[in-house]
């Protein structure tokens, strides 16, 4: 059918323009609201040469020919004429729904992987190094990798809430967002504990994890690392001198050189 059309425009053109090449389009467009839920718009098309020729309308389920004021007579009368048979044809109007059920699903999809979607965050507690003598001691709760950009991000000292934050992520340039929460440290004792809890939408409980003053996981494991080396460079050096005790006790002199003499 749509093949037809084409043929026909085709013929019509090449009387009546002067012109070497011809371009038709078969368009399906799909538009949509800032909600998920409608204000979804679905248009069909044909054009000849950039200029629609031939439309459906969506809340009249019909197509419809160009008018005689977008087109010329000769285009308006083969349109005419196709429309008719497009609008007796279930084929091609089930043609149609079908787009206009894609467009739909489409948009449901990209709602689902854009706005909708929920990502959960990583997070870390850690004291940095200090740069210079004068740079204040503070906590960091470093959070990132989440979606939305809606977050809360509370500090816990031994137990009693001291600061809670209701803020905005910064984006990281991925469709995440992270943020960075500092507690000062200037009155701390060695013994307390300090908890970082963050609250997110696709969380299904706020996630935490909780510092204490002393060495850090990474420092523990470098001086475990460092204890067992020396601990295998101790037991081969005694047993190394073990093994020469012995070795002087039995009588036993290692050979140090040969006599010229043999």
């Amino acid at each position: 059918m749509r093949g037809s059309f084409a043929g026909l425009l085709l013929v019509y053109s090449c009387i009546y323009y002067p012109v070497t090449g011809f371009v038709m389009q078969e368009i399906s467009s799909c538009s949509f609201g800032d909600n998920k839920q409608g204000n979804i718009t679905f248009q069909y098309f044909i054009s000849f040469n950039r200029q629609p020729v031939l439309g459906y309308d969506e809340d009249g389920d019909v197509f419809f020919p160009c008018s005689i004021y977008q087109c010329i007579t000769q285009v308006h009368n083969v349109s005419a004429q196709v429309t008719t048979e497009l609008n007796a044809n279930p084929d091609m109007a089930k043609y149609v729904k079908n787009e206009k059920k894609r467009c739909t699903e489409e948009v449901r999809t990209f709602w689902d992987n854009t706005v909708d979607r929920r990502v959960k965050p990583s997070m870390e507690v850690f004291s940095p190094v200090k740069v210079n003598v004068e740079s204040l001691p503070v906590l960091v709760c470093f959070v990132w990798g989440f979606f939305p950009q809606n977050i809360i991000v509370a500090w816990i000292k031994n137990g009693e809430a001291v600061v809670k934050n209701y803020t905005e992520g910064v984006r990281a340039g991925d469709w995440t967002y992270q943020i960075v929460s500092k507690l000062d440290l200037r009155d701390s004792l060695p013994e307390d504990n300090y908890t970082c809890v963050v609250e997110h939408e696709s969380l299904d409980q706020p996630m935490m994890k909780t510092w204490k003053a002393g060495l850090t996981s990474t420092q523990i494991i470098k001086i475990s690392i460092s204890a067992v080396v020396f601990s295998l460079g101790l037991i081969l050096l005694v047993t190394g001198f073990a093994c020469w005790k012995n070795a002087r006790t039995s009588g036993y002199t290692p050979i140090t050189g040969y006599n010229d003499a043999n």
